[in-house]
């Protein structure tokens, strides 16, 4: 299992900050982010918002494609 990364704990304060509801969780053997109770997000997008690559929307909108994928 992979532990997380000082950015992956900075993007997490910052969508804490912003209101959001975060909670650690492994899922599939991997380490994933909850967001507000719906999204689940890798480590990695979190570095993304951590480094001002996308913003939260952003982040949503590429877990609802992903989703939709997953689904087909």
């Amino acid at each position: 299992m992979e532990l997380d990364s000082e950015k992956v704990y900075k993007g997490v304060a910052m969508l804490r900050e912003q209101g959001h509801l975060m909670v650690g969780r492994i899922q599939f053997d991997k380490r994933w982010w909850e967001i507000d109770g719906c999204l689940l997000v890798s480590p990695d997008e979190i570095e993304h918002i951590a480094d001002g690559v996308y913003s939260f929307s952003d982040l949503k909108e590429l877990c609802i494609k992903r989703s939709a994928d997953e689904k087909r």
